[in-house]
C-alpha cells in the first residue's frame, strides 16, 4: 500500500457484514471488502476534516509499520478510515426469509447510499442531533419510485436491512416504519 493513502469512494468498495468470534459470543461489525481483505471502521471524520483523515490514515499505518493496511473512504458523509482485519469474517446470514438474494442486496445498498440515493445527513430532534441518518418514509418512496414495488414492500426491505444488522433505529428503538423516524447505517456509526 505505501505510505501515500488513496481516497477511495464507495463506489470501489464492497460493503459487507462481519462478524467477530470472542470466547462464547459474537460481536456483528459493519464493515467492507477490498482486494479480497475484510475491514473494520477505525474512524469517521466531516467533510471538512479530509486532511485530519489523511493525517489519521498515515499516522496508523506508519506506527503498525505497515503490517496492516488502511483505507481512508470518502461517502456523502464524510471520510472513514478502515483498518485491515484479519480477526473477523463475512457474517452469512443463513435465515430462510430473505426478500432478496444477498447479491442484490448489496447492490440496492449501494444505490440507496449513492448521490441519487437516499438523503443521509445530519438531522436534529427537539434538542438532540443525529449524525449522518436517513428517514424510514424518505427510503420508503425512494425504494417504491426505483423498484417500482408497494410501500408494503418497501417497509419488508428496510426491516431486512435491521435484521441483517445493516441499518438500525437512532435509538434502538423501532423496528423499520413508513414514518418520520431517523435511521442510520451502521457504517456510519
Amino acid at each position: 500500500m505505501g505510505t501515500a493513502m488513496k481516497i477511495l469512494d464507495h463506489k470501489q468498495v464492497k460493503y459487507c457484514n462481519l462478524v467477530r468470534r470472542q470466547e462464547d459470543n459474537l460481536q456483528y461489525l459493519p464493515g467492507l471488502m477490498f482486494k479480497n481483505k475484510l475491514f473494520v471502521k477505525d474512524k469517521s471524520f466531516t467533510i471538512e476534516q479530509q486532511k485530519e483523515a489523511q493525517d489519521y490514515g498515515k499516522k496508523q499505518f506508519l506506527e503498525n509499520k505497515g503490517q496492516k493496511g488502511y483505507l481512508l473512504l470518502e461517502d456523502v458523509t464524510g471520510f472513514i478510515i478502515w483498518r485491515e482485519s484479519d480477526e473477523v469474517e463475512v457474517w452469512k446470514n443463513t435465515s430462510k426469509n430473505n426478500v432478496s438474494a444477498t447479491t442484490d442486496l448489496d447492490k440496492l445498498i449501494d444505490k440507496i447510499r449513492s448521490e441519487n440515493g437516499v438523503k443521509i445527513k445530519n438531522r436534529r430532534h427537539r434538542l438532540t442531533l443525529y449524525p449522518k441518518c436517513f428517514i424510514g418514509s424518505d427510503l420508503v418512496d425512494w425504494l417504491t419510485k426505483n423498484l417500482s414495488i408497494s410501500s408494503e414492500e418497501a417497509v419488508k426491505i428496510g426491516q431486512e436491512l435491521i435484521d441483517k444488522k445493516i441499518i438500525h433505529h437512532v435509538s434502538n428503538e423501532h423496528q423499520f416504519e413508513n414514518d418520520y423516524l431517523f435511521y442510520r447505517f451502521f457504517v456510519d456509526e
